[in-house]
């Protein structure tokens, strides 16, 4: 048996390296499954090292960096949380060049999101973000990707696949660690009348995405943020739960990272789906041959998908059951 392959800082994330045997199993052994799920137990955050292809991430961000040129020059995507330094922007779906396996299905991922959800998780989200280039000084308030009051427990992670060096000087993004463990919708500011937010629908009574600001600064004291660095190759998984923030990008090009999503089967969201190509439904509903459910709505090849993913909901499709019991 291996032993678990862990490094991090005093205060950074943990990163788990995979053994030469485990890349050629295509699956963790036990000891770094188990520190991928201290990691995101302790710290709703967790970065695994070399797992992709990185000729196939090269190609993604070739694509998707020439398509971003278009994208701002006709203004075609809104900012995320307000502030003009970060765009969606989601993977290309249509050409089959594009789809790997080791992206949309990779192994390690799904291997630990059985392990952390529970079986067979439900694959149905599928986005990404582009920190655009020379924006310094404009960074997002701290947030939760979430506009309601969610469960306090695991029940939805994001797998963030970085198509290029993701560092401070390219905009890595702003995480928290540890803040997923006991945050709840209370810490949010609430939505009021006059709430808006692009890509996100509100109620008003319930939580914007926004942490609010003394809950921020009472944390900054507990554990001061961190922004990660990581290479091409490397996959992060955040519990959804996890406080971050999109951070400038000083260079002179675009910082892109891909966003798949997995639900807990539990969880009661049963309308969140991805819109996919009908022409590579093979591909998607084959998933992989990996352990995963995958809800997608398979459409006409002409449809807009970057803008149909971009419109999506976490929250509960079924009410929830106000009574409880304690013993």
């Amino acid at each position: 048996m291996s032993s678990a392959q862990v490094s991090s800082g005093s205060n950074g994330p943990r990163t788990i390296a995979p053994t030469l045997e485990e890349l050629k199993s295509f699956s963790y052994d036990t000891p770094n499954i188990e520190a991928v799920l201290e990691a995101l137990s302790q710290d709703g955050f967790v970065v695994l090292k070399k797992v992709v292809d990185v000729a196939h991430v090269d190609h993604l961000n070739s694509f998707m960096a020439k398509e971003a040129d278009a994208l701002v020059k006709n203004n075609a995507k809104p900012f995320n949380q307000g502030v003009d330094s970060n765009i969606l922007q989601g993977p290309p779906l249509k050409d089959p060049e594009y789809l790997y396996n080791d992206v949309f299905f990779n192994p390690f991922v799904i291997q630990i999101m059985n392990a952390y959800l529970g079986a067979n998780p439900i694959f149905n989200f599928v986005t990404g973000n582009n920190a655009l280039p020379r924006t310094n000084g404009l960074r997002q308030p701290v947030h939760k990707d979430i506009t309601f009051f969610h469960p306090q427990c695991p029940f939805f992670v994001i797998a963030n696949i970085p198509l290029c060096s993701f560092n401070p000087s390219t905009g890595s993004t702003e995480f928290w660690l540890g803040s997923h463990a006991s945050t709840s919708g209370q810490q949010q500011v609430i939505a009021t009348p006059e709430s808006r937010l692009s890509n996100a629908k509100l109620r008003i009574g319930e939580p914007i995405c926004n942490i609010l600001p003394d809950v921020v600064e009472a944390r900054r004291h507990v554990r001061p943020p961190i922004q990660p660095s990581c290479e091409k190759g490397d996959i992060m998984l955040r519990d959804l739960r996890t406080w971050h923030a999109g951070m400038p990008n000083e260079s002179e090009d675009y910082r892109i990272m891909l966003a798949l999503g997995y639900q807990a089967q539990w969880y009661p969201n049963h309308t969140l789906r991805f819109k996919a190509p009908l022409s590579q439904g093979n591909f998607f509903m084959k998933h992989g041959g990996q352990p995963v459910e995958v809800r997608a709505d398979l459409l006409p090849d002409d449809s807009d998908f970057g803008k149909l993913n971009d419109v999506f909901e976490f929250r509960r499709s079924v009410a929830r059951s106000v009574a409880r019991s304690r013993l």
